[in-house]
């Protein structure tokens, strides 16, 4: 079971919540989520025992970030290996996301080793479902 820390209170003229962090485990991606910075980073492996108890914390907390994010906002996601009910997930955490295209930018970072083709594809069927721009990029 993972680890959920929330911490960082944050008090700007445009955003007053809390940071949003959780550790990695063997089977559950780290989350890090700088409402300040307007950065999102999601690594590691996804396979987590219930995906609605580790990625609805996670959703909430973009929802409430939309109500007044950054002018840029990034995800970066950094996969090895993600199940089909992760994969649900992060569609519906990217539908999410679409919503600052009103009024803001969104940069899509996908991070996939580079022999590793089904993480990529992965990535390229998620910006197809979603019509979103993504950055692919092979790391080593």
């Amino acid at each position: 079971m993972s680890k959920v820390f929330v911490f960082s209170k944050i008090d700007t003229t445009s955003i007053n919540m809390e940071n949003y962090y959780v550790v990695e485990s063997e089977d559950n991606p780290s989350i890090f989520c700088d409402a300040e910075k307007g950065v999102i980073e999601i690594n590691g492996r996804s396979l987590p025992e219930n995906v609605d108890t580790f990625y609805d914390p996670l959703i909430e907390w973009v929802k409430k970030y939309i109500e007044n994010p950054r002018p840029k906002t990034t995800i970066e996601f950094g996969f090895i290996y993600l199940n089909s009910s992760s994969s649900k997930k992060i569609l519906e955490l990217l539908m999410v996301l679409k919503k600052l295209l009103i009024d803001h930018k969104l940069k899509i970072i996908w991070n996939y080793k580079t022999h590793d083709e089904d993480m990529l594809e992965e990535g390229k069927d998620f910006a197809k479902m979603t019509k979103l721009d993504f950055n692919f990029k092979a790391i080593s």
